[in-house]
């Protein structure tokens, strides 16, 4: 705001400002009441899932989240199985014998 003028401030600020329009509110309810009479809200006929009860449909879900989770834990199984099955073919039976089943080779190279 410019100091220098403030006869022409307070003139801008007390200018005239058009008061807010009235509102009808009885017209406006009336042409509510007109527009819906003409055109009535009518509730959607149910699809096909709309017979069925709703604790029903919460039911198959928690059974699905079951079904998801028996398959996931088995296929973890079955994965881990198979892992372990191709790992121990992998490694030649002298190997394996030399590596995990005699422990006082092993501790005898590290100097203990």
């Amino acid at each position: 705001m410019n100091m220098k003028h403030t006869e022409i401030w307070e003139q801008m600020r007390t200018a005239y400002q058009p008061a807010a329009p009235t509102l009808d509110t009885a017209a406006i309810m009336n042409a509510v009441r007109r527009e819906a009479a003409a055109r009535p809200w009518r509730r959607a006929d149910p699809g096909l899932a709309g017979q069925i009860p709703g604790w029903i449909c919460t039911a198959a879900a928690v059974l699905a989240i079951f079904a998801t989770g028996f398959v996931l834990g088995r296929s973890v199984s079955v994965a881990d199985r198979t892992i372990g099955m191709a790992w121990t073919k992998t490694v030649p039976p002298e190997e394996f014998a030399q590596s995990f089943l005699t422990f006082e080779e092993a501790g005898a190279d590290l100097g203990l």
